[in-house]
């Protein structure tokens, strides 16, 4: 039998710390927004910035910061950005960024350094800005996006940072800039052509039945496959940087059906969601807007779940909003006894997610405390 295994202590801490602040938060006699979580970001961001050789997908990336440099110049950059046909695979930029460090003679450290930054702040930034319970919002993110996006698919963790930030401009309607954003993030990952609706999707008019209906029939057509026959997920959800989280867990019945992981995890957000829908309406400022695209997440993965890829790249900016709508759901909650337990709920959700994660993926991406290494101690 396996003996159960804990991450880096610089991540059990961190997380620890994390679940103090979400005690303080919760258990206050009013919403008080810490401003010292910011040194936790920070931590964060050295963490990941200065990580050496780890995440899945670190090796291919060290690699392609040395060869691009040498068989690519700006021009072919440039017109890549233009929409323009070249035999470049990877986006543009993210290119630019990746050859102007290289070229400036940066370690590869430096330049994780940058992406850890620009990746990690805008995240939080919209956390802060939109959540009661901050430091919770960010506690639900760190397990597992930190780890597979922060510190592993690096272009797909900078154009993340930036399609999250581009809800600023979801609010308050403006278009113009909102495709700017999204510009920029399409520059960093493709995938992010998918959040491109999120703009249309958050002024859907929903009810509790008609989101139930929706994440039934995604669930039911889940079977079908459809993705089979929309080849074009092909390029926006690449597989050429593609190891290490691939597969969530499997957790098997009786008849030898999976139940996935991740599967169980949706289902926890949809209760919070339908439970506590109406009244977060009422005093959360666009709510509304964050739960439908936390319900396009979901629905996105449901009707994607059989394949690693696709359930995993495609519904990861909507699903980020998972982190804005549950403890927006926590912080209406008038019954103190309720609030508390479904806080404790959520609590014990993200431990028994950090064992599961230490168990099944912290190997493989280097987080235990025998593989994790940093430039700044190591």
């Amino acid at each position: 039998m396996n003996s159960v295994q804990f991450l880096h202590p610089v991540f059990t801490i961190t997380i620890l710390i994390l679940i103090g602040y979400s005690f303080l938060e919760v258990y206050g006699s009013e919403i008080k927004n810490y401003k010292s979580v910011w040194f936790v970001v920070i931590l964060l961001i050295i963490f990941s910035g200065f990580r050496k050789g780890v995440g899945a997908d670190y090796p291919i990336y060290q690699s392609m910061y040395s060869y691009f440099p040498l068989h690519t110049d700006f021009s072919e950059i440039f017109s890549k950005a233009l929409f323009q046909k070249n035999s470049l695979d990877i986006e543009w930029f993210y290119l630019f960024f990746n050859n102007l460090f290289f070229l400036l003679g940066l370690p590869f450290f430096i330049f994780t350094a940058f992406v850890a930054t620009v990746a990690i702040i805008p995240k939080f930034y919209t956390i802060e800005k939109n959540v009661a319970y901050p430091a919770t919002g960010l506690l639900l993110y760190i397990i597992p996006a930190y780890f597979i996006a922060d510190c592993g698919q690096i272009r797909q963790g900078l154009a993340m940072g930036l399609a999250i930030f581009s809800f600023k401009y979801i609010k308050e309607r403006n278009l113009l800039m909102f495709l700017i954003v999204m510009y920029f993030a399409l520059g960093f990952h493709k995938s992010t052509v998918v959040f491109f609706p999120a703009y249309w999707l958050v002024k859907v008019p929903l009810t509790k039945t008609k989101i139930i209906a929706l994440v039934l029939f995604c669930i039911l057509i889940s079977p079908l496959q459809i993705y089979d026959y929309l080849g074009f997920l092909n390029s926006i959800a690449p597989q050429e940087v593609y190891q290490g989280y691939s597969d969530y867990i499997s957790i098997e019945g009786p008849s030898g059906g999976g139940i996935k992981f991740f599967d169980l995890i949706t289902l926890l957000y949809i209760f919070f969601i339908i439970v506590l829908d109406k009244e977060t309406c009422q005093k959360i400022p666009y709510y509304e807007y964050m739960r439908n695209l936390g319900i396009c997440g979901v629905c996105i993965y449901f009707v994607m779940r059989g394949s690693p890829i696709f359930s995993t790249r495609l519904p990861g900016i909507y699903m980020f909003f998972a982190a804005l709508i549950l403890p927006n759901n926590l912080a209406v909650i008038e019954d103190t006894k309720y609030k508390k337990f479904l806080h404790l709920i959520l609590v014990l959700f993200v431990v028994f997610y950090y064992f599961v994660f230490g168990n099944y993926q912290a190997t493989n991406g280097k987080f235990t405390p025998d593989s994790y290494q940093n430039y700044l101690w190591n």
